[in-house]
C-alpha cells in the first residue's frame, strides 16, 4: 500500500439508502383450504339439522339459537346438587315451539349417551321436563315425554343402521393402496369405537328413564329380546349394559318368571362360543343377579358437595386413627424391664429391717377432675359448629354425640334457639333436618323437653319483627315444628299451648294450620283429626274473639279437627253419577292427593254409595282419563301418572266383582273414545304392574260376558290380544 492511498470508510447502509415499507394486501376472497375430513361437533349438526333454513336476520331464529345456548350452558352445569334449581331454569326459557323444543331434547340426549355416568342426573332433569309442551301451528300439542322416548326408540332402532360406517366401509373397499387402507381402516374402528360407545350409552339412559317409571316392563322386555336377538358383540355388551342397570328392578313380583328365561339364554351364550370380553360381561351379569344385585365394586356416579365432605371427613378420621411409625419406634426402644430376682438382696448389717406396719385403710383415690363448664359465650361457639357440621353432612349420630358431650342440659335452650335462628331463612331440606335432629334429642333423653319450649319460646317471641324481613315465616317455622310431633317427641297439645303463649296478641290460627298440613303429608288426615281431639284442642283458643271458627276452618281445610259436631251438622245426601265425577274432576285436576280425594269419598258418600257400581265406574273413568296424553294422531298413558293413583284405586277396587267393573269401565271409555290404537293395551299392562286388577279378574273379563252388555267388547279384546297372549306365556 502507497504512502498516497487514503483509506475510505464504506458508507453505512442506513446512512445512503432509504428504508422501504412495504404494503401488503390481502385480498377479501382468500379463504383457507378446507379438508375432506374436517372434525365437526356432533351436538352442533344434530342442532343445526332441527332448524328450518331460513334468513339469518330472522328474528325468531336468533332467538331459538339464544335458546340453544342458555340450555347447553344449563347442561355443562348440571350436578345432583343444582338439579332442581336448573330444571326450573329450563321451565323459564323461552321454550315455545316445536323447533326449539325438539332441539333441547336433542341437546339432551346427546349429552346423556355421551356422560354414562351423568346419565342418571340427566334422567332426572329430563323427568322434571315430563310435563313441557308447545303447541304447533296445527293446534297439535307436542309433549317433551313422548318426543324424547321417540328420540329413544330411534336410536334403538337404528343402532346398527351408520351411514358413516357403511360410507366408510365402501371407501375401504374401494381402496387400493397400502398407505391408504392403513388409513381408512384406522378411521373404519374410530368409527365403530363410536358407534359401540353411543349404543352403550344409549341403553344406560333408557334404563335410567325406566327407573323413573318413565318406560314399562313390556317395553324393556322387548328390548332384551331383540338384544338377545341379534347376538353380536355391541348388541350383548349394550345387553349386559341394560340389564346391570334396570335388572334389580325387573326381578320382582310377576317379571321374574320372564326374566328368568332371558337369563337361561344369557347363560347358553356363555358356554357357546364367544369373544373372552363378552363372556366375562355376561358372567357379570349372572353373578350380579346371583349376588342379589349387590355389585362388587361400588357405582362410581356423580356425587354432592355435601357427600364429598363427609367423605373426605371420613377420610382424615382414618389417617388420624393410623399409629404413628416414630412413636411405635419409640416404644420398641424402651429399656427392658429388670428381671425377675429369685433371691431378695441382702439388707445391710446396721440398718435392722423395720417393723411389720399396721394396716391401714386404703386412701380414697383421687377423684378424676370434672371438666370446668363452659360460658355461655363459648357454648354459643360450639352450638353453631356441630348445627353447622350437621347441616352441611347430615350425620345425625355424631351431632347426638356431640351435644351429648356437652354436658350443659341447662341451657341447651340456647342450642335450640340457634338452631332455629341458623335454619329458619334457609331451604326445607335444612329446615327438615334440623326439626329431625331436635325431635332425636328429646327422643333420646339427651333434650328436656322443658329447655325445647324454653328455645322455642325464645323465637315464637320475636315472630313479629322477623316476619317483616321473612314473609313465609309461618310456612317456615311449621316445617321445623312439625317433626316434634312424631312419636316420642312433644304432645300436640303441650306443643300448640306453647306456641300460642307468644302469639296470643297476633293469633297463632294460620301457623297451626301450616303445621296440621305439613302433619298431613306424613299420616292421613283422620290420624291428625284423632291427635287434635286427643289433645282436647279447640279452635276458639287460638283464634280471635271475633273470629268465626267454622268459616275459618272450612276456608283453610282443615274440617277434619271439627271432630263429631262437623260431622253431626253435615248430612250425606246421595249425590248422582254427573255430580261424583264432577267433584272428582275438579280434585284431580287441583292435583288433590289420595288422601284428600279419599277424604272427600268419605264424608260425601255413605259405604253403600262407594260399593256401588256406579261409583266404581266413575272412579275409574274419572282417574284413567286424568292419564291420558294426546300426541300426534295417537294416545299414549302417563304412567307416572296412574302410579300415583293406583293406592287409590286398590283402596276400592278390593274384590274381583269391582274389579270387572272398573275394566268394564274402561271398555266404555274406548268406545267414547274412537278405540284409540294401543291405549287399553297401555291401560291393562300399567294395571297390572301396579297390582291394581289380579290375573284371575283379567282370564274372567276375557272369557265372561259383562252383565251390563256395553259395546265394544269384540274391538276391544282384538287391541289386547297380545297383552292376553303374553299374560298365558308368563303363567
Amino acid at each position: 500500500m502507497s504512502a498516497s492511498t487514503k483509506l475510505v470508510r464504506e458508507p453505512r447502509p442506513s446512512e445512503h439508502i432509504q428504508r422501504k415499507v412495504i404494503s401488503w394486501k390481502v385480498r377479501a376472497d382468500m379463504q383457507l383450504n378446507k379438508d375432506e375430513y374436517t372434525w365437526k361437533s356432533s351436538v352442533l349438526t344434530c342442532v343445526q339439522s332441527c332448524a328450518v333454513a331460513e334468513p339469518k336476520n330472522d328474528p325468531e331464529q336468533v332467538k331459538t339459537q339464544k335458546v340453544f345456548k342458555l340450555f347447553r350452558s344449563i347442561l355443562n352445569k348440571l350436578t345432583p346438587e343444582k338439579l332442581e334449581k336448573l330444571v326450573k331454569q329450563v321451565t323459564e326459557l323461552d321454550i315455545n315451539t316445536e323447533e326449539r323444543l325438539r332441539g333441547v331434547i336433542e341437546l339432551t340426549f346427546e349429552k346423556a349417551i355421551s356422560e354414562l355416568s351423568y346419565s342418571g342426573v340427566y334422567a332426572r332433569m329430563c323427568h322434571g321436563l315430563m310435563g313441557l309442551t308447545v303447541q304447533t301451528p296445527d293446534g297439535l300439542e307436542l309433549n317433551f315425554n313422548k318426543l324424547l322416548l321417540k328420540r329413544c326408540q330411534k336410536a334403538f332402532e337404528n343402532k346398527d343402521d351408520n351411514e358413516i360406517l357403511k360410507k366408510k366401509q365402501e371407501e375401504l373397499e374401494a381402496a387400493s393402496g397400502d398407505r391408504e387402507k392403513k388409513k381408512l381402516t384406522e378411521e373404519l374402528e374410530e368409527i365403530k369405537y363410536k358407534a359401540k360407545r353411543e349404543s352403550v350409552g344409549t341403553m344406560k339412559f333408557i334404563g335410567e328413564l325406566f327407573k323413573l317409571k318413565m318406560l314399562i316392563d313390556a317395553v324393556m322386555f322387548d328390548c332384551i329380546g331383540k338384544l338377545l336377538k341379534d347376538n353380536d358383540e355391541v348388541s350383548l355388551e349394550c345387553l349386559c349394559t341394560l340389564v346391570s342397570t334396570i335388572g334389580k328392578d325387573l326381578d320382582l313380583g310377576k317379571s321374574k318368571t320372564r326374566l328368568d328365561g332371558y337369563f337361561s339364554r344369557m347363560k347358553q351364550i356363555v358356554a357357546e362360543q364367544t369373544s373372552n370380553r363378552i363372556r366375562f360381561r355376561l358372567q357379570d351379569v349372572l353373578d350380579l343377579r346371583f349376588n342379589k344385585w349387590v355389585p362388587r365394586h361400588k357405582e362410581q356416579g356423580p356425587k354432592t358437595i355435601n357427600q364429598i365432605y363427609k367423605e373426605a371427613k371420613l377420610e382424615g378420621r382414618r389417617f388420624n386413627q393410623q399409629p404413628n411409625r416414630r412413636d411405635n419406634r419409640r416404644l420398641n426402644q424402651q429399656p427392658p424391664s429388670k428381671p425377675h430376682q429369685p433371691f431378695p438382696p441382702p439388707s445391710k448389717p446396721h440398718q435392722p429391717s423395720p417393723p411389720p406396719s399396721k394396716p391401714q385403710k386404703p386412701s380414697p383415690s383421687p377423684a378424676t377432675p370434672t371438666k370446668p363448664s363452659l360460658t355461655e359465650e363459648q357454648l354459643e361457639k360450639k352450638f353453631s359448629a356441630i348445627i353447622e357440621e350437621y347441616v352441611n353432612i347430615n350425620d345425625m349420630k355424631e351431632a347426638l354425640q356431640c351435644v351429648q358431650e356437652l354436658k350443659s342440659t341447662q341451657l341447651l335452650f340456647m342450642f335450640v334457639r340457634k338452631g332455629l335462628e341458623y335454619t329458619l331463612d334457609s331451604n326445607a331440606t335444612t329446615r327438615k333436618r334440623m326439626g329431625l335432629l331436635l325431635h332425636r334429642l328429646i327422643e333420646s333423653g339427651i333434650l328436656p323437653p322443658e329447655q325445647y319450649c324454653k328455645g322455642l319460646q325464645g323465637i315464637m317471641e320475636e315472630t313479629e319483627d322477623l316476619a317483616r324481613a321473612i314473609p313465609k315465616i309461618g310456612l317456615y317455622l311449621s316445617e321445623l315444628l312439625t317433626p316434634m310431633l312424631l312419636q316420642g317427641g312433644i304432645p300436640m297439645g303441650v306443643l300448640f299451648t306453647e306456641i300460642s303463649k307468644p302469639l296470643i296478641p297476633l293469633g297463632t290460627g294460620v301457623l297451626l294450620v301450616h303445621i296440621l298440613n305439613a302433619l298431613c303429608k306424613t299420616m292421613s288426615r283422620e290420624q291428625a283429626g284423632i291427635m287434635w281431639k286427643d289433645a282436647g284442642l279447640r279452635w276458639k283458643d287460638f283464634l280471635p274473639e271475633d273470629e268465626d271458627v267454622h268459616k275459618f276452618v272450612t276456608e283453610k281445610n282443615v274440617e277434619f279437627t271439627l271432630g263429631e259436631e262437623s260431622k253431626e251438622s253435615q248430612e250425606k245426601k246421595e249425590l248422582s253419577s254427573a255430580e261424583q265425577k264432577k267433584q272428582l274432576d275438579t280434585l284431580i285436576q287441583d292435583k288433590a292427593d289420595n288422601h284428600t280425594i279419599s277424604d272427600w269419598i268419605e264424608n260425601n258418600l255413605d259405604e253403600q254409595q262407594t260399593s256401588s257400581n256406579t261409583f266404581i265406574r266413575t272412579l275409574t273413568t274419572c282417574i284413567c282419563q286424568s292419564t291420558i296424553i294426546s300426541g300426534e294422531n295417537c294416545y299414549i298413558v302417563d304412567h307416572d301418572l296412574i302410579r300415583q293413583r293406583a293406592a287409590l284405586l286398590q283402596k276400592y277396587l278390593q274384590d274381583e266383582k269391582k274389579q270387572l267393573q272398573a275394566l268394564s269401565a274402561l271398555q266404555a271409555l274406548m268406545v267414547q273414545m274412537d278405540h284409540p290404537s294401543q291405549l287399553l293395551r297401555m291401560f291393562f299392562d300399567c294395571l297390572y304392574d301396579f297390582d291394581v286388577i289380579t290375573v284371575r279378574t283379567y282370564y274372567k273379563w276375557e272369557l265372561n260376558k259383562d252383565p251390563t252388555k256395553p259395546q265394544g267388547k269384540d274391538v276391544a279384546l282384538q287391541s289386547v290380544t297380545g297383552f292376553f297372549a303374553w299374560l298365558h306365556e308368563v303363567n
